[in-house]
């Protein structure tokens, strides 16, 4: 079975030394992606339950680090189906948040190293445009329960 690894050469499964359970959803989503099962149950339910792991506030990291919490994001985004339209639009907000102050911590170190320009321009601005998509979706699929409630109700 083919590998998926990063730019960096590191693969995209975490280490089941770090973190076993995350290592056991990792393991069943890259199952199901090949084999194109439906993932478990199990998987499912937890990943309804969480959130990806953010980095305390005004701490940039290693470069790596970068990477894994714009993974974590990523994770995150491609679970939204999944979840209540509410959920969803809190989550939004939350990761919004954080990709807006990576862009801006940044931008800070930027000049000290170039790399962090591409990271910021070709990866934290385009996940924050596509979670600003993503909530869209998810304020208009409120609205159309908040219609089929009316209409259940014969309020209109």
């Amino acid at each position: 079975m083919p590998v998926a690894l990063k730019q960096d050469g590191t693969s995209l499964r975490p280490d089941p030394a770090e973190d076993p359970a995350a290592a056991e959803a990792g393991e069943d989503g890259a199952r199901t992606a090949v084999s194109g099962q439906a993932p478990s149950m199990q998987a499912v339910l937890g990943a309804l339950g969480q959130m990806a792991m953010l980095r305390a506030a005004g701490d940039l990291g290693t470069r790596e680090q970068i990477q894994n919490e714009l993974d974590g994001i990523a994770a995150a985004i491609r679970m939204f189906h999944l979840k209540q339209p509410d959920q969803v639009m809190r989550e939004c907000g939350a990761y919004g948040a954080r990709l807006t102050e990576l862009i801006v911590l940044l931008h800070r170190v930027e000049s000290l190293d170039r790399q962090y320009t591409r990271v910021r321009t070709q990866q934290v601005q385009t996940w924050l445009s596509e979670l600003d998509r993503q909530f869209k979706i998810a304020s208009r699929l409120v609205e159309v329960q908040r219609q089929d409630i009316a209409l259940m109700g014969g309020q209109t």
